[in-house]
């Protein structure tokens, strides 16, 4: 049996920390799409960003491109800060003071979908954090024995909240990286990949593939080294754009054929994303945003 936490705001703390990093699990049937951080642990800074949904919400649900990919992120992260919003809401009808080591929301990108224009601006600085997330409202504390099933329940309208939105475009935005998955293995793709570590060495950066070039990046970010992070980086953007050349095209052709065989849901999409994105904005005092260069 788990030992009893008396504090509920340290319980919230707690909770809002699984809804800024996992909620989808809890939210949605299926799995949200595969993501990795491309942004080694290190240092954190807080994200420039764009406000505004964009006029295609396809486009975002359905990425082709590194930038692109900057709208999937910031839809996202939508879902997330709309949960945290309404847990801290809803344990603020019952008094007290917000936790000051709320964990912060990041926009994170996707591995298939490298944005190496973001890149070379702002290179692999760590964390980027999303602004304007801090909920507003107090957060209820206490000692009672019924703290914890107060907050249960505020935890469970939270995620009700972020189900409103990934039940409208999950299933068809995991049906999507799965297929973006799936041109890892285009004979096309894996030539391309062939040049990249020795584009690599080319730098002067001993990495056979992305996972030893990002395990070394890490190093570099864990150690300081903002020459070395900078030099990576440049190398990185460089040495990734004839995969991304080869993959771009094949993703655009991907997609075609993914938009006719899913024409029934992109049209509800299309017809009910928007309005549930500005109900949650009134709802909540939030704003849709996307990372921008």
């Amino acid at each position: 049996m788990p030992r009893p936490i008396r504090d509920l705001a340290l319980l919230l703390g707690l909770v809002l920390a699984g809804l800024t990093t996992g909620c989808s699990s809890e939210s949605a049937p299926v799995t949200a799409p595969p993501s990795t951080s491309q942004h080694p642990a290190g240092s954190q800074r807080l994200a420039t960003v764009t406000y505004g949904v964009p006029a295609d919400v396809i486009t975002m649900v359905l990425p082709t491109t590194g930038a692109q990919s900057r709208a999937t992120q910031g839809l996202d992260v939508f879902g997330k800060l709309a949960a945290a919003r309404e847990l801290s809401a809803c344990a603020g009808r019952q008094g007290g003071n917000a936790p000051a080591d709320e964990p912060p929301l990041m926009f994170t990108r996707f591995a298939d979908l490298p944005d190496l224009e973001y890149l070379r601006v702002h290179g692999f600085g760590g964390g980027v954090l999303v602004p304007e997330t801090t909920p507003t409202g107090p957060v209820a504390t206490g000692t009672s024995p019924t703290a914890e099933d107060r907050l249960r329940r505020c935890t469970a309208r939270a995620r009700a909240v972020t189900r409103e939105l990934h039940r409208l475009y999950i299933p068809l935005e995991s049906q999507w990286f799965t297929q973006l998955a799936s041109l890892r293995n285009d004979p096309d793709v894996r030539r391309a990949y062939r040049t990249f570590s020795a584009c690599l060495a080319g730098h002067q950066v001993k990495a056979k593939d992305e996972e030893t070039f990002f395990a070394l990046a890490d190093q570099r970010l864990q150690a300081a080294d903002t020459v070395g992070v900078r030099r990576l980086s440049t190398a990185y953007a460089t040495c990734m754009k004839p995969v991304e050349d080869v993959r771009e095209p094949l993703r655009e052709q991907l997609q075609e054929r993914f938009r006719v065989a899913h024409t029934r849901e992109i049209s509800a999409l299309r017809a009910r994303l928007p309005s549930k994105i500005r109900d949650l904005e009134t709802r909540y005092g939030i704003r849709f945003s996307v990372p921008s260069p």
